[in-house]
């Protein structure tokens, strides 16, 4: 069984790869970490290398650490909330770790969340990391 990790490139990516590399090796699990973007005309060329760098990252923090790891670029062309939680629905992960920050009540109704669409709307338990 597997455990997702939905990385952004924001800078709360260590401790979310940092918690989801111990949970692996706790519960002796593979880990499965996508980075999701639009694509189309509302994804850059560089925010594609960005993603593909962060997730080469992601990939030799856990190898280093002897974890079984894979690792995907989601580019299908719908909001990374809804994709990441569709990706979820694919491989059925056991877990899914998430990084979030603090935000006003206000700013989330405004601009939106994708962990907390995650959050509302998996399947499977969700760990928020700060």
């Amino acid at each position: 069984m597997t455990i997702l990790v939905a990385l952004s490139k924001s800078e709360r990516r260590t401790r979310v790869m940092d918690f989801a590399v111990e949970e692996a090796k706790l519960r002796g699990k593979k880990l499965v970490i996508v980075h999701s973007l639009y694509g189309g005309d509302k994804t850059s060329k560089e925010e594609i290398e960005e993603g593909e760098n962060l997730l080469k990252w992601a990939e030799e923090k856990a190898l280093s650490e002897g974890i079984e790891v894979e690792t995907r670029l989601l580019i299908r062309g719908k909001d990374p909330g809804e994709d990441i939680l569709d990706f979820m629905r694919e491989v059925k992960p056991d877990l899914i770790v998430v990084g979030v920050k603090r935000r006003s009540p206000v700013g989330k109704l405004i601009f939106g969340s994708i962990p907390q669409k995650i959050i509302l709307n998996s399947d499977v338990p969700v760990v928020a990391v700060k």
